[in-house]
């Protein structure tokens, strides 16, 4: 049974990472995630701590983008552990691209595990950038995320296209079951949502606004 407004909310990381996003714009993000009940918020850096006292005895998480695109391991577990201490208890990292494109797989995992070693009990959802990737890079880049103690593989950040169902088709065969999966990128479709979690995604990325949206169309169905 396709599901309602409430349970998709349930699932949804609402987002706002637009370089400009502002303190009033994030109020609203708090706001909307109070009134539907996302699981999750995602912001700017900067308003990490306005996130967390804003959604503060709700149950709803606060996340983080662990140091953005392209940043040395160094940097991404010196991030991952002030996001921590501000109050963040998600992460949400790139996995490095240019490793995986050059085959040292074994940096890959490397970059992975000490962000999750840093991270310890809290959660850990590693970006392969689906658009970027072949199908077998993306079961190769699965395998790794798995090997590397990840919780979830995540499928995209968004700026280099879409997800689509095909990736997440291509993501289930390949992890089988053992980790979870999170779609994001151009999340907008409800018959999208609906089969991505016939597939088995339990968490989906959004921009609040089309969040939003989504979650109204589940209602009226």
């Amino acid at each position: 049974m396709p599901v309602n407004g409430k349970q998709l909310a349930a699932m949804m990381d609402g987002t706002l990472i637009a370089p400009c996003s502002t303190k009033a714009q994030t109020q609203e993000l708090i706001d909307a995630a109070k009134k539907y009940g996302f699981y999750s918020v995602i912001g700017v850096p900067c308003f990490y701590p306005m996130l967390v006292e804003g959604v503060r005895g709700t149950g709803i998480v606060v996340g983080s983008g662990c140091g953005g695109i392209m940043v040395p391991t160094e940097i991404k577990v010196l991030f991952a552990k002030d996001d921590l201490r501000v109050g963040c208890t998600e992460c949400d990292m790139v996995m490095n691209l240019p490793a995986f494109k050059s085959g040292l797989y074994d940096e890959v995992v490397r970059d992975i595990r000490a962000v999750k070693d840093a991270m310890g009990d809290h959660v850990l959802k590693c970006i392969i950038e689906t658009p970027l990737l072949s199908d077998d890079e993306i079961r190769k880049a699965c395998e790794l995320v798995i090997e590397g103690g990840a919780d979830y593989v995540k499928t995209a950040v968004g700026r280099d296209g879409p997800a689509t169902v095909h990736h997440i088709e291509v993501m289930a065969e390949a992890v089988k079951g053992r980790i979870k999966m999170k779609a994001s990128g151009g999340i907008r479709e409800l018959e999208k949502v609906d089969r991505m979690i016939e597939l088995g995604v339990s968490r989906f990325g959004v921009s609040f606004g089309s969040g939003i949206k989504l979650i109204e169309a589940a209602n009226q169905r």
